[in-house]
């Protein structure tokens, strides 16, 4: 399955190709989309408000005139001082006889102003199925009570003419309608005195047909706002015969956009607002504008599903066509990128055997002057160049294989050339640990008895680490055995191993070394330093380091070093401790040193053990300080123990 589909270059590449494209096909099919979308709300909201603006025209032709006949009738009614019951008849009757919009006619006087003896006085003019009839029922006139209709106390109130909200005139003209009224007065010894209000009645039936034959797509509609938000015209006749308000919709429905809607048109401001419509049952978009001359309001709804219907159609065909061409054009690249990527899948596989350790797989030789002919040229020599790396590998991992056996071989020389066993002894313990930083270590110690009661022991530390370390710290140990096998004392046993070992130092190798021979009998000890570390001494219950007046110098630098005797005595229970700087300049993680102070704490802290024990917590208490680090350089510990 390496070069099954689902590894295939050619199909990434394939993919990556049309994923790109894909991207910019979408981009270009969104941004028309939007762009396209905004120019048809843009076109249609012209023709909206052109159809509007032509709608509430032919509005203000039918209702300037009733508004023009109401004032003109005032002006009548303000001129005339006496004017009996048969004349104002005929001038009702002349209005709405002459005028085919007007509904009826009413002149409705204050109590008692045009009869003393009559508390209403309403004459009425109106034509019911287009028989103009003329009413004045006094009885009916009570039942009615005109006083408290809005056509009659609003303009007594503001002192001009106004529009009333619809209304069903039960008991007038039994019809929905609306009213224009004019309060007249007379001139009463100079006052003004309000004397009644003319009246106007227009017939809603022809306004709602009017709205009802503005039809926008398959559903949209119209509707018809008074000033205070009353529907005057509705496909849902029930809003008008209820008398139901827009606020009251949008408050019912807990609607921010339709209470928007409603404070905007009752307010006579132009605009449009996408809202949820009720009557659609879906998003839609309404445009609305005022009429001036009655300060009412027309408003378009247009449903968004039909309004962008033919949009949405075309942007699904193209998203199709894309999809097509998308299924057409990966196949195409595949097909291309696939003969293109043969070469490839060629050297793929031939790699692939090199790669399993089949040097010598036939790389194909491509012919072709493109970055895939020197690909082909390039892992041919790789091949050379590999074949050639592995045998110097081989031999150099076989150099290095015999380098390894020869230091572990070292090294168990090395190990050899070290005391394993400590003599058991009354008078005395001893314990030493050596731990190298390398296969074989620079540092030593030994032990020996030079005679039935005194016993030898050194310890060193070579400069560097490794196997010029370890041959010389071999060099130093058997100068030391031979010197002392000379009978000399630890000062001249220094100096003559100092003399040998500076003879063809041309490396400049030396060694801090610290003698000791120790009388176990009297307890005493005789030492010499060459450049050492101080030694620690427990006396009594206390370690501490052992001072020393003069610092001499390491074997191997100078041959003109002088060196001298120094001893103490050792009492019973005293310890004598002999470490390399392995263990005071062991570093940390951090690079923080072991350090002397350290070192002292310890070994106080463990005085009254076994000297094994002491060791190993020494030991241990190293290996804690420097746990993530590498080991630096070779650690040695002598302890020895005089037990009296």
């Amino acid at each position: 399955m390496l070069f099954g589909i689902r590894r295939s270059f050619s199909l990434k590449l394939s993919l990556s190709i049309i994923t790109i494209v894909v991207a910019i096909f979408l981009a270009v099919l969104i941004y028309n989309y939007s762009v396209s979308k905004a120019l048809i709300l843009q076109n249609n909201a012209e023709n909206i408000k052109n159809l509007q603006s032509s709608t509430l025209n032919e509005i203000d032709n039918i209702l300037l005139p009733i508004k023009k006949v109401s004032q003109d009738l005032g002006f009548v009614m303000n001129n005339f001082s006496q004017i009996d019951a048969n004349e104002l008849k005929e001038l009702q009757l002349d209005v709405v006889r002459n005028n085919q919009e007007i509904y009826g006619c009413t002149i409705a006087f204050e109590p008692y102003k045009f009869d003393k003896n009559k508390y209403y006085f309403d004459p009425y003019v109106y034509k019911p199925g287009g028989v103009v009839t003329y009413s004045n029922d006094e009885e009916s006139d009570e039942k009615y009570d005109y006083f408290k209709w809005d056509w009659y106390t609003l303009p007594k109130k503001l002192g001009k003419g106004v529009w009333s909200e619809p209304y069903y005139d039960e008991g007038g003209g039994d019809v929905w309608m609306v009213t224009y009224s004019e309060p007249f007065y007379r001139d009463v010894n100079g006052v003004k005195e309000f004397i009644g209000v003319v009246a106007c009645d227009l017939e809603l039936d022809w306004l709602q047909d009017l709205v009802g034959k503005i039809i926008i797509f398959k559903s949209g509609y119209a509707f018809l706002l008074s000033a205070r938000e009353t529907f005057i015209a509705h496909p849902n006749k029930e809003y008008f015969k209820k008398s139901v308000t827009f606020s009251e919709l949008a408050k019912k429905y807990n609607d921010p956009d339709e209470m928007r809607i409603g404070k905007d048109m009752t307010a006579g401001k132009s605009g449009q607002i996408r809202y949820f419509s009720r009557t659609l049952k879906d998003k839609a978009i309404v445009f609305y504008q005022p009429l001036e001359t009655t300060g009412w309001s027309l408003g378009i709804v247009i449903p968004e599903n039909e309004l962008y219907s033919k949009l949405d159609s075309i942007t699904l065909e193209l998203f199709v066509i894309g999809v097509i061409g998308y299924v057409i054009v990966l196949v195409m690249i595949l097909i291309f990128s696939a003969r293109a990527t043969m070469p490839l899948k060629k050297l793929a596989k031939a790699t692939n055997k090199i790669g399993q350790g089949d040097f010598n797989a036939e790389i194909p030789h491509l012919k072709s002057s493109d970055e895939i002919g020197v690909l082909s040229d390039s892992f041919i020599k790789m091949q050379g160049n590999l074949i050639k790396y592995i045998q110097n590998l081989k031999e150099t991992t076989a150099a290095k294989e015999k380098i390894e056996r020869d230091l572990a071989i070292g090294k168990e020389i090395q190990q050899s050339l070290l005391p394993r066993q400590f003599p058991d002894c009354k008078e005395f313990e001893i314990y030493a640990k050596l731990i190298p930083a390398k296969e074989v270590a620079g540092d030593l110690y030994d032990f020996f008895f030079i005679s039935e009661d005194k016993l030898c022991f050194a310890i060193g530390d070579v400069s560097g680490k490794g196997v010029p370390a370890a041959l010389f710290m071999a060099v130093a140990k058997t100068l030391l055995r031979a010197k002392i096998g000379m009978g000399l004392s630890v000062a001249d046993a220094v100096r003559a191993i100092n003399i040998e070992l500076c003879r063809e130092n041309d490396s400049v190798m030396f060694v801090t070394f610290f003698l000791c021979i120790f009388d176990i009998r009297t307890g005493e000890l005789q030492y010499c330093n060459a450049g050492h570390n101080s030694p620690l001494i427990k006396k009594g219950n206390v370690f501490s380091y052992l001072k020393a007046d003069t610092f001499y110098t390491a074997l191997g630098i100078f041959d003109t070093s002088e060196y001298v005797k120094e001893s103490i005595k050792l009492e019973k229970g005293d310890i004598f401790l002999l470490y390399t700087d392995g263990i005071t300049e062991a570093m940390s993680r951090d690079s923080v040193e072991f350090s002397d102070d350290k070192l002292l704490d310890i070994v106080n802290s463990y005085r009254d053990i076994k000297i094994q024990d002491i060791a190993v917590k020494v030991l241990d208490s190293i290996s804690v300080h420097a746990v993530g680090a590498e080991q630096s350089d070779d650690i040695t510990l002598f302890i020895l123990k005089y037990n009296g």
